[in-house]
Parts: C-alpha cells; structure tokens; sequence
C-alpha cells in the first residue's frame, strides 16, 4: 500500500504503525483491527496465491520515483520480487525505487546492483534476463506514478465496483472441493495428487520457474500447444489435454462443465449427473481418474518422450475407474464391455 510519502496522511500512519523499507507496517498487536485487515489484503493473506486484490491492481510507472522496484507490480503486471525471487533475495537495496535504480543505471555493468555477496553463474544469467527485460522500459518526466485497477479501465476503483467483483463470482471455495478428494475406492496417491493440484503444489513447469528450478524459458505446456503450463492451463485449457472433459462427458452423458477454476470444476463436474448420493460419488471418482491420467501422460511426455492421442488416455480413464470400482466391490457386477459404452447403465444409475 503506497501513499503519497510527503502527506499527512502517510505521517500519521507511519507515526502510529511504523515503516520498514519504504512501506507502512501492519502494526502488530497495536495495529487496529481495520488497519491489519488492509494490510492482509494488500499482502494477500489468508488466500491461495496473491490474492483478488493484488490480481485486480496494476502499477502505472511514470517517472519511477513512488515504485517500489522489486516489490510493487509494475513490469507486465508482476512484481519483479516474485519474478526474480533469487536476485531479491541477494539485493541490498530492496526498498529502492524504480527512479532510484534506472538513475543509477539498471543496464549490464550499472551502479543500481548491489549484492549481499558474489553473484554465481546462473544467478548472473538472471540477472541478464532482468536486465534485458529493464531495456525495454521508458520513464516518463513530470508524470506521476498511479495504481490502475484492471477490472474497470475506464472508472477506475469504486466500492461499488469491488463489490459486484466479489458477489457476481460465483465462486467455489477450496474447502468445499477439499471435500471431495477422499474416496474410499480411489487409490490413496490418486487423492493426494489431487490434493496437491487444488493447492496448486504440483510440480508444473510454471511453478519450477517460480523456484528457479527450471530457467524462464522452460515453462512452455509439454503438449506443444505452446503455452505457460500452468495447473489451469495444463488440466482445463490445453488444447490437447483439456478436449479430454468433452470425450469423459459424452461417454458418461453428462452436462458439460464451464467452470473457470480447478475447484469449481471438480464440484460442477461432481454434480453434471445430477441424482442420488450414488450418481455423484461415481462422477467424483471419475474426476479423480481425469486428474490422475492427465499428470501421469504428462510425466510419460515431459521425462520418457512417449505420447498417447487423448481417446487413449480415455481408454485408461476407463480401464483405471472399472478396476478401482471391481476392487473395492467384489459382489458388483460389471461387464467390460459394456462400461465402455454406458457406465452408469452398468451401476444402475440410469
């Protein structure tokens, strides 16, 4: 949260609360209960991520001089801390601002750098991406920085704006998802890698670009689709894995799903059959099987170079929910044949 560091109302809160690096602090037990809840927004506290204020606000940059450069978002909408956690980490002057350091000189061999230690090899190639990045950014004289809210471009932040926001989502939350990922006739791994994917712990290549474990460059899908593989992206939106929704529902005969985020669509598909107690615990079963053939054939893809087309991954999403099914209930009667063309005809939910 950035006020106008001359005005009285940035005086006032900086007496009362404090300022570390630049930035009013929350104030701790001292702080007031209206106070402490701004700064858990702006931190984005008590939310998965970054948090719907923070995705909602985007830094302007005039002439630099009320950016914070590592740590307010100000280059294509992310903050150069999360982007370049590694150099943040090592940087002396983390509270500079973005006019401070291109003053200094931000270019290969500027005065701006300073480090706590000898950079390494691979954080030198880091900071040459940052670098070549900052290249392409051209300050403004005699304008000012400002927030922009990207929801409403044109009015700008309005309480009444933030409040249709928040109440026209019809949001699932992750606890009401959550409950879903234990099935008694799914293989333990199965829930705890879905576990991991509704918290966005899995492993994608966009998450190992966030831990510097793999290079910025590497985070493109493994389909080949060309983008960022993200948890989103790889299990809803991938032109490859993402047709296989369409082929798993017309199979069951289910209502497609529209959902935008992994939450909501677990609980939508759940429900896509509609009926009995019955109904909706096959088809949380079946999103579980979907998960799981979907991480695996992009593990065979990323780490073996093998590829199965999408009607043979839903193959083995079939092949996978009749065994489990056969495996807890020996007493079912299931024809294979006949699963493959009407699964819920086969259960007797029909």
């Amino acid at each position: 949260m950035l006020v106008d560091r001359e005005g009285l109302w940035f005086r006032v809160l900086a007496g009362r609360y404090g300022v570390e690096r630049g930035r009013l602090c929350e104030g701790g037990a001292r702080g007031s209960t209206w106070w402490r809840e701004l700064a858990r927004i702006r931190d984005g506290g008590g939310e998965a991520g970054r948090g719907w204020f923070r995705e909602c606000v985007l830094r302007q940059v005039g002439d630099g001089s009320d950016t914070f450069f590592w740590t307010d978002p100000w280059v294509d909408g992310i903050s150069l801390r999360e982007r370049y956690g590694r150099l943040f980490d090592l940087a002396e002057n983390k509270s500079a601002s973005v006019a401070d350091m291109f003053m200094r000189g931000w270019e290969a061999g500027g005065e701006a750098w300073e480090w706590r230690r000898q950079l390494r090899a691979w954080e030198e190639e880091m900071l040459g991406e940052c670098q070549a990045l900052l290249l392409t950014i051209s300050l403004q004289d005699h304008v000012s920085d400002r927030w922009q809210w990207r929801t409403d471009l044109d009015d700008g932040y309005t309480v009444r704006g933030v409040y249709q926001l928040l109440t026209t989502q019809d949001a699932v939350t992750l606890d009401a998802a959550s409950g879903l990922i234990w099935h008694r006739q799914v293989p333990l791994k199965v829930s705890i890698c879905a576990w991991r994917l509704l918290r966005d712990r899995l492993p994608t290549k966009a998450n190992l670009v966030t831990r510097w474990i793999l290079s910025t460059e590497a985070h493109l899908c493994v389909s080949g689709c060309g983008e960022v593989e993200t948890a989103h992206h790889l299990f809803l939106y991938c032109s490859s894995f993402g047709s296989l929704w369409s082929l798993v529902t017309s199979w069951i005969g289910s209502s497609s799903v529209t959902a935008q985020t992994l939450s909501e669509h677990f609980v939508q598909f759940t429900d896509s059959a509609g009926g009995s107690r019955a109904r909706r615990s096959f088809m949380q079963l079946v999103w579980l099987v979907c998960v799981w053939v979907v991480w695996t054939e992009r593990n065979h893809r990323l780490f073996t170079g093998s590829a199965n087309s999408v009607h043979h991954m839903l193959d083995k999403i079939k092949t996978f929910s009749y065994r489990w099914l056969k495996a807890t209930s020996s007493t079912l009667a299931l024809n294979c044949h006949s699963w493959w063309s009407s699964p819920l005809l086969c259960l007797s939910l029909v």
